[in-house]
Order: C-alpha cells, then sequence, then structure tokens
C-alpha cells in the first residue's frame, strides 16, 4: 500500500501547487512570465518538503525545485504530472478506495480500525469489520459487490458518518443500528455509483 500513499501525497502536491499558483495569476491583473511562476511554486515546493505528510515524495519534491531553478516549467511538469497521477488513480480497485477512507479517517479524525477478534472485546472509538465481511461484500477483482458492514463504540455515531460522507471518496455511510446497551453501532459502506444505480 506504499505505492498507494505515495499516489495520495503526490497527487495532493500536485492539485495544491497548481491551485497555488492559479490563485496567485488570478489576483494579479499583469502576465506572470515562467521565471515569476517558477520561483512562486519553488517557494510553495519548499514550504511542502517540510511537512511530515510529504515524507513520502520529499526527493521528488527536490527533484521539481532543481528542475525549476535550471529554468524548466514548473507549470508544465506539475501539470504533466497532475496528469499521470489522476491517470493512475483511475485504476484503483474499490478495495483500494476502502485503505484510501480508512487512512484518512485514521490521519485526519483518529478513529483507527482493526478487524474484529470475538476473543477480544471491541474497545471505544475504533471501526472494526471482519474478514468474513470483507470476502463475502468484496469480489475476486476487489469491487464492492454489496454493502461492507463496520462497527463502531461511541456516543455519537451520526459524527463518523458525516465525516464519511463528507469526504469525497467512493463510499457513503448508512446508520444501520445503535445498541443502547453498549453504545455499539453498525453502519454500513455503499459504493456511491452503486447508490445512484
Amino acid at each position: 500500500m506504499s505505492k498507494l500513499k505515495y499516489h495520495q501525497a503526490f497527487t495532493e502536491l500536485t492539485t495544491l501547487a497548481l491551485l497555488h499558483l492559479y490563485s496567485y495569476i488570478d489576483r494579479t491583473s499583469q502576465f506572470v512570465p515562467m521565471k515569476k511562476r517558477n520561483e512562486r511554486l519553488n517557494k510553495f515546493l519548499k514550504a511542502q518538503m517540510a511537512l511530515p505528510r510529504n515524507e513520502i515524495i520529499k526527493k521528488d519534491i527536490k527533484v521539481l525545485i532543481a528542475q525549476g531553478r535550471k529554468g524548466m516549467s514548473l507549470e508544465k511538469k506539475l501539470g504533466e504530472l497532475h496528469k499521470v497521477n489522476c491517470e493512475y488513480g483511475e485504476k484503483f480497485t474499490d478495495a483500494d478506495h476502502l485503505f484510501v477512507l480508512l487512512t484518512y479517517l485514521y490521519e485526519a479524525h483518529g478513529f483507527e480500525s482493526m478487524l474484529d477478534d470475538p476473543d477480544i472485546e471491541r474497545e471505544k472509538g475504533i471501526i472494526y469489520t471482519d474478514n468474513e465481511l470483507i470476502d463475502s461484500c468484496f469480489s475476486d477483482d476487489n469491487s464492492l459487490s454489496r454493502p461492507l458492514p463496520i462497527f463502531i463504540i461511541m456516543d455519537e455515531p451520526s459524527r463518523l458518518m458525516d465525516i464519511i460522507n463528507a469526504h469525497g471518496g467512493l463510499f457513503m455511510a448508512e446508520l444501520v443500528s445503535t445498541s443502547i446497551s453498549d453504545n455499539s453501532t453498525t453502519l454500513c459502506l455503499h459504493k456511491i455509483s452503486a447508490l445512484s444505480e
């Protein structure tokens, strides 16, 4: 899954860098030559290199900065890289998208995810599912063939559902049931395209 994390980081970087440049150009009433564009992008990339989330692509950022200093159009290069990353992203399976969602839930909101073990008591705030459910919900080509149930113990399960639904990924969450006795909640992850069909 390190390729997936690399792809995510690089796609985010190219998107943010180009948005940064085009926002600057939009605010400027004058034509912005390539040299000035490269200066803006180099400054932006240097700041991005220091961020922990970009550790996996730090070497690539250094290469981009060096290319910009040598006079290569960083705007053009970032556009090409963004296009390649988008084409790569189109090859993701539903299982890859689930990994992206679970990674986001952990990194941005602190929700750990684990495989359920009947011998171990579930902990509050951790998302659970089990191998049998995963095997029955995903086809051999890693496509989600039916909604995937996930379980969590938390006071406001609608918060998790709202976070998933606002994520903008492949899945939408539906609240299935809540147990008052132990505060456990079952959510189902639906593939968005399946909901619209």
